[in-house]
């Protein structure tokens, strides 16, 4: 029986009865117990008690089998895969680098959409793929994250039948969201070629989100690599399509393909990786959709947060697109595209660490404090390190990328920016909650800022147009960002795990660079390449000589341990 071998694929017939086994002890221990499994709503083993499915049935007589048959130190018990800090910090590193070639790859396409699309085709081009990304409600449903700590903890022949059910139910998920995007341009009357636009994007939506279930298994065994290759892979091809695209039928209709283009060539990638079984074990051969139920049930007050985060994060372009234009839309979010970087690397280092908290939680608290404080502050170095490179050039920059008409938008990409670098923070504090199954609180602070970042863009839209969009945005996030980590440090019974003067002396590092460069470039007409390459350089600087973070300094958070 090999690492790999799945139960389905034994085929050994029987009957139905208890299976015993010595690993009641340890850290695993619940994962066998009797008691656990009804907790999950399973059959109870032990006592031959409580509702047996047919499939689960099935595996209980091949454990039963394999029991008899192989001798006792050739059965797989559940066993955490080995995660370490050295794993998770190679994982962020290649993520980041893959992610960052996905990012400027993607700006590149955008560039080129937008100078080759009117302004009103562009600002349908962006409310389109803002539409889409709204659609994550459904799509995501934050099951993913409920699903990471079974496929870490699980043994391998249950880590089988959970992936493929979890592949299962993206994928109808997937199906209804592009269901529900048309059906939504339909009923509110939006014209013929949004409508086709959105029909034609939409199957983004339809391969994408089976497509992060095989990301998830990747992400549990911190092998996120070959995601990074069929990313980047992926966003090669989009950008190619989409200079092809241009230079032969630059249109709506025919730039919105190549994006369907990427993730198909990202999916065919995972999938070949996850046949040679680097995501961990092959996923079986049949869905056990009653797995479905457990996983949904499970991720409830998560997925109502999530939901009301993500139409939160997109209601601004909705509002501004009902209640301003479409060009005001693609002014507006051509500052998304430089937030949604820090968006990108915020997933990229809180990815890797979130299977270290979810491994370490509740045996190991100061190993989990730790990655905690060292988490949050490489990502408040990021986010000063991001708005000093920013901030100071985006009139220059956001004019020379996407053409003089969008640097009136500058003032409000640099609002953008600074409230992206803010939810860096929010997302880990988020993730903590997950890891520690202390997330049920956190709807409740995702409807207070929806609640609030609505009522700001209703006063703020008709006044300041998109820039007040912005304004309302970056309230929000600040609002959020305290309100979670609240949440944390009253829920989580680990102490001083946010830790608040490092960040402070960071953000004060960041502010003052920020400020100085600004005031220097338009003072003395400095290319804005020097301010870009010089600013974020001074704040790397100022964390690895000033005692900003205490004693800690910018290597001991880029070394492994």
């Amino acid at each position: 029986m090999g690492r790999h071998t799945r139960p389905d694929d034994l085929g050994e017939p029987g009957v139905a009865q208890s299976f015993a086994t010595e690993s009641g002890v340890g850290r695993h221990a619940r994962l066998w117990d009797t008691a656990s499994w009804s907790a999950l709503g399973s059959p109870s083993y032990g006592t031959g008690q409580g509702s047996v499915h047919g499939d689960v049935a099935a595996e209980t007589v091949v454990l039963q089998r394999i029991a008899a048959k192989i001798r006792e130190d050739t059965i797989h018990e559940p066993q955490t895969p080995e995660l370490d800090a050295r794993d998770a910090r190679r994982n962020t590193i290649t993520m980041l680098g893959s992610r960052v070639a996905v990012a400027a790859m993607g700006w590149t396409g955008s560039m080129i959409v937008a100078r080759a699309l009117s302004p009103d085709d562009f600002g349908k081009f962006s409310f389109v793929f803002g539409l889409l990304g709204l659609l994550s409600v459904v799509t995501d449903l934050g099951v993913g994250r409920v699903v990471l700590a079974k496929l870490v903890e699980c043994n391998p022949w249950e880590v089988s039948y959970v992936t493929t059910a979890f592949i299962a139910l993206r994928a109808a998920l997937g199906m209804l969201g592009h269901l529900l995007a048309i059906a939504y341009v339909l009923v509110m009357g939006y014209p013929s070629d949004v409508v086709w636009a959105t029909v034609i994007a939409g199957l983004v939506v339809v391969v994408a989100t089976p497509s992060h279930a095989l990301t998830v298994m990747y992400q549990s065994r911190l092998r996120m690599a070959y995601v990074a290759v069929a990313e980047t892979l992926g966003q090669l091809v989009q950008l190619l399509c989409t200079v092809a695209a241009v230079l032969f039928a630059p249109v709506l209709l025919v730039l919105v393909v190549p994006a369907v283009i990427n993730e198909i060539v990202a999916i065919v990638v995972k999938i070949r990786g996850v046949r040679n079984g680097i995501a961990g074990p092959v996923p079986a051969a049949r869905a056990q959709l009653w797995r479905w139920r457990e996983m949904l049930a499970e991720a409830v007050p998560l997925s109502i947060g999530f939901a009301l985060i993500t139409i939160l994060s997109k209601i601004d372009v909705l509002m501004l697109g009902r209640m301003d234009s479409f060009d005001a839309v693609g002014l507006y979010t051509v500052g998304y595209k430089f937030a949604d970087l820090l968006g990108i690397v915020a997933s990229t280092v809180v990815g890797p660490v979130t299977t270290l908290l979810v491994a370490t939680w509740p045996g190991d608290t100061e190993r989990f404090r730790g990655r905690t404080r060292e988490a949050a502050i490489l990502l408040t170095v990021l986010g000063a390190v991001a708005v000093a490179a920013f901030w100071p050039v985006a009139p220059a920059l956001m004019d020379l990328l996407y053409g003089s008409r969008f640097a009136e938008a500058a003032d409000a990409g640099r609002f953008l920016v600074l409230g992206s670098a803010l939810s860096m923070l929010t997302e880990l504090g988020l993730m903590v909650l997950v890891s520690t199954s202390r997330h049920r609180v956190y709807p409740w602070v995702a409807l207070a800022g929806l609640a609030a970042n609505v009522a700001l863009n209703l006063v703020m839209i008709p006044r300041w147009s998109y820039f007040g969009a912005s304004i309302a945005t970056l309230v929000t996030d600040l609002v959020l960002l305290a309100a979670i980590w609240i949440v944390v440090a009253r829920t989580v019974p680990v102490r001083r795990l946010f830790p608040a003067g490092a960040v402070v002396g960071v953000a004060i590092l960041g502010f003052a660079v920020t400020v100085w460069a600004t005031l220097l470039t338009d003072r003395f007409h400095i290319p804005w390449i020097v301010t870009a390459a010089v600013a974020p350089t001074l704040v790397l600087a100022g964390m690895q000589f000033l005692p900003v973070a205490g004693r800690i300094r910018l290597v001991h958070l880029l070394k492994s341990r």
